[in-house]
């Protein structure tokens, strides 16, 4: 797998086996107000070997289709790692981030770093999973997925798309570095804008901006030399030191030292197929 925007979120990018395929698909037409996008990967690891998959996640939950049930993944405070072992196809989608509060009648905070089974939340048919295990490709997956998701109620509430909107400004206005910015930004008082994220998206409005702050860390880094103290000045922390701290934190290496292992790893391993 190629590092780039594809991988966005992805730690060490280059270092994922040549065995794991990652494919992803947008939502169609029908779905594109709940759904952000529908994914898949697959992996088969040969006897006693591991791969520790860790995410710099997103703001939203996942219902994944898994080799033992479907699951659902609540919004990650921090950064999600799951071992990966033997060979699996797991098919899921990723709701937009305010978007699945319409599918519950509770509020998202409510599932935050939390991962359960997802008929607790949503009826899932008995067949689904053995149709999408039965699928060649991420597009047919997509199909009976979204077949699944337009037969739910869904009761949309009247500040969610301008939640989705406001994560969306968070990704790609790098000079939105605290809730008060995204709060004049948005002509919400921060305190209704902390309530309303609390209820959709599941995540604090200081959480939000700095999981944005550190997947950009991490994407500055696939690019080998980089000036630290001004990409720090630039996302809005106090000095170097601060994103220092907060990225090892995060992912257990300065950033410095991260890409420097990331251009090493690139160059030893070359391409693996992007998705």
């Amino acid at each position: 797998m190629t590092p780039g925007r594809g991988t966005r979120g992805i730690v060490r990018p280059a270092a994922i086996p040549d065995v794991y395929r990652l494919d992803r698909l947008p939502p169609t037409g029908r779905l594109a107000d709940l759904v952000a996008v529908f994914w898949r990967v697959s992996w088969e690891l040969p006897p006693g070997t591991v791969h520790d998959s860790l995410i710099l996640s997103y703001p939203a939950v996942n219902v994944s289709f898994e080799p033992d049930g479907v699951w659902l993944t609540g919004p990650v405070a921090g950064t999600y790692r799951r071992p990966l072992h033997g060979a699996a196809t797991v098919s899921a989608v990723r709701f937009r981030p305010a978007a699945f509060r319409s599918l519950v009648d509770r509020p998202v905070s409510e599932l935050r770093d939390r991962v359960l089974p997802a008929a607790e939340l949503l009826p899932v048919p008995d067949t689904l999973p053995g149709e999408l295990s039965g699928t060649a490709d991420l597009g047919a997956a997509r199909d009976l997925m979204e077949g699944w998701l337009l037969a739910l109620p869904r009761s949309p509430g009247p500040l969610h798309e301008e939640l989705d909107a406001a994560v969306a400004l968070i990704e790609a206005d790098r000079s939105i570095t605290r809730v008060d910015h995204l709060a004049e930004c948005t002509g919400r008082s921060v305190r209704a804008l902390q309530r309303a994220f609390a209820d959709a998206v599941g995540l604090p409005v200081k959480q939000v901006i700095r999981a944005a702050r550190l997947r950009e860390v991490a994407e500055r880094a696939l690019g080998g030399d980089v000036d630290w103290a001004a990409v720090a000045t630039e996302l809005g922390y106090s000095d170097q030191a601060h994103l220092v701290r907060d990225f090892t934190a995060a992912v257990g290496t300065p950033p410095a030292r991260y890409a420097r292992e990331t251009v090493s790893r690139s160059s030893k391993t070359g391409p693996a197929g992007a998705p």
